[in-house]
């Protein structure tokens, strides 16, 4: 097989698909981490919301109240931290799948590149294997026709002596 001169840049082309789907992976897992906080706080806001319809029956105890609501714009701060960091990674994200496809056409165009190779080579040796068929087919015919006429001289010369003889 003949070597694909672009081998190398194929396997640099390669490893920097790999990394950029890396890279794409990294920001998704961190979005899902983002997610599941997101979760967590609308889960405490909730309790938080049922605390404080259950204390509204009966003796109401304002400290109990004016900390939940305390809890409640943390938690509220929080999810706004969360959602402006979603957004910046929904953005990097979609940075970094670019930044993936790209890396897919690349090594995309260099195996293409390298198959046409591959075809035209494997058409370069099958015509020289006909070549040398052919010529050997040549020979042989010669030889063959070579040999019919040594024959036809040798009957030739066979039958002259046994007419003389």
């Amino acid at each position: 097989m003949v070597k694909f001169r672009l081998a190398t840049l194929l396997k640099i082309r390669e490893r920097d698909r790999d990394l950029a789907a890396k890279a794409v992976q990294d920001v998704r897992l961190a979005i899902e981490k983002l997610d599941n906080a997101q979760k967590e706080i609308d889960e405490a806001n909730q309790q938080m919301n049922d605390a404080r319809k259950q204390s509204s029956f009966g003796a109401i105890n304002l400290h109990q109240v004016l900390d939940a609501q305390r809890y409640q714009m943390v938690l509220s701060a929080q999810s706004a931290q969360i959602a402006d960091h979603k957004s910046k990674l929904n953005q990097e994200l979609e940075r970094r799948q670019f930044s993936l496809v790209q890396s897919q056409k690349a090594v995309k165009s260099l195996e293409k590149l390298r198959d046409q190779r591959d075809q035209t080579a494997d058409v370069q040796a099958l015509a020289k294997q006909q070549e040398r068929l052919d010529e050997w087919s040549s020979i042989r015919h010669a030889m063959t026709a070579i040999r019919a006429a040594n024959e036809t001289t040798v009957d030739a010369d066979f039958d002259v002596k046994r007419q003389q003889g």
